[in-house]
């Protein structure tokens, strides 16, 4: 069984005639019996309403991007992410719509938490693969809900919550208790306590939501939402019992220290007990940047792969709430308004070009033995619009850039790889 599943996919307009990835690609990825990617988009034909949170910006496209990425050879979607659920429930509908109309296979979102939470289910040669995908980042009004004996279940993403706990010092306890006592940051909370609505416990210090307990240096710690790790839990081990292998797919933002290439805390503690409950492989996206590679138990854990298509620079629709977040009259071009807010195409996402660097994995499994390697790709960052931020192979020089990166993040796992003849070998 070989698996071949991308990093993050947002294409709000197609690529000039002159691009060529699609050919050079899809050669590569339909060598795969399970292909697939992350759907970071909302896609409709319509006009749904926004939510009033968004993942960053608004994502939405029309049915026609949806049938530009099947031309890579994508017969999955995981639609589990910060943008999910961007237009509301109507965008979460049309959606699921539109893959439902091509056949395509989907995990992670759905009209309640019992869809949202079922893995898909592919099958080659007699083999069944469940892709189970879930995000941590989004906006908590995004998580689906199951139905209770009175009231229906809430339409949205499959959600991992966690939560963060800061350690200090003494010396700055001290300081965090006075900002605290001199602002009265903290006095609903504590009302709430004395009323029995809140508990405290003793060792925690808050200020605002922020959690803080003494220590012997200042750092963050994060762990998951036990309820929504069991659950997740459960559905890899019933996947494993009923099929021949599960993948999980997890979206997540959240990191260690100040870079966008270090998975936190929580994300490595979700990743070793997946793999535990019978994970074949865990594969993360959502922070743009490629994160490292672990292998875990013999089992692959990419912990971020990056931006498989990064084209959102021309938004072609906002809500209200994108002129108001960024103090612009509604009269205003969302081009003009684009600009304004990179500086002139200098700063942003869509400017840096660490994020139009990423790899494609191919895991094949033989008699539970797992091998990868990995496919540099580039994103096209220095090309004009129309071509920036589709993907093709990376060249020589790219593709050892790449590498290098790849393997010194990786490398605090204790992972070796090397490159042959262009690709990266994992082991």
């Amino acid at each position: 069984m070989r698996i071949c599943i991308t990093g993050d996919s947002i294409m709000l307009t197609p690529p000039e005639t002159s691009y060529t990835g699609y050919h050079e690609l899809r050669k590569f990825i339909e060598q795969s019996d399970v292909r697939g990617t992350n759907l970071e988009m909302v896609i409709s034909d319509g006009n749904p309403f926004a939510s009033t949170y968004c993942g960053g910006i608004w994502l939405k496209a029309p049915s026609a991007r949806l049938d530009d990425l099947s031309k890579y050879g994508f017969e999955y979607y995981g639609f589990a992410n910060n943008h999910t659920m961007d237009y509301s429930y109507d965008g979460l509908r049309d959606t699921l719509k539109e893959l439902e109309k091509r056949g395509f296979h989907t995990s992670g979102a759905g009209l309640g938490l019992e869809e949202a939470n079922r893995p898909a289910v592919m099958s080659k040669n007699g083999e069944r693969v469940a892709i189970i995908s879930c995000t941590a980042s989004c906006d908590d009004a995004a998580r689906a809900g199951y139905a209770s004996p009175t009231v229906s279940a809430r339409p949205g993403v499959n959600m991992l919550r966690h939560s963060e706990e800061f350690m200090v010092t003494p010396e700055h306890l001290k300081v965090i208790d006075e900002i605290a006592s001199a602002t009265c940051l903290n006095a609903r909370f504590l009302k709430a306590v004395r009323m029995g609505i809140h508990r405290l416990p003793h060792e925690i210090h808050r200020l605002g939501r922020l959690q803080f307990v003494e220590g012997f240096e200042d750092r963050k710690n994060s762990q998951c939402n036990k309820m929504d790790l069991e659950r997740i839990l459960k559905n890899i081990r019933e996947s494993v019992k009923n099929h021949d292998y599960a993948i999980v797919c997890i979206h997540s933002h959240d990191i260690k220290g100040e870079t966008d290439d270090t998975p936190d805390y929580y994300l490595e503690e979700f990743a070793h007990k997946c793999i535990d409950a019978g994970a074949t492989a865990v594969i993360g996206t959502g922070t743009h940047q490629l994160k490292a590679i672990e292998l875990y138990k013999g089992r692959p854990i990419f912990y971020s792969l990056g931006n498989f298509i990064f084209a959102d620079e021309e938004l072609l629709a906002a809500p209200y709430d994108y002129y108001e977040r960024y103090g612009y009259e509604v009269s205003q071009s969302l081009k003009e308004i684009k600009m304004s807010c990179t500086k002139n195409g200098t700063v942003g996402l869509e400017y840096d070009f660490m994020n139009f660097q990423s790899i494609i994995p191919m895991i094949s499994v033989l008699d539970q033995k797992v091998e990868i390697c990995c496919y540099p790709i580039e994103l096209n960052f220095n090309e004009n619009k129309g071509i920036k931020g589709f993907p093709n192979l990376a060249g020589e020089k790219v593709g050892k850039e790449i590498f290098n990166r790849l393997k010194g993040l990786s490398s605090v796992y204790g992972t070796r790889m090397e490159i042959q003849d262009g690709k990266i070998v994992v082991y």
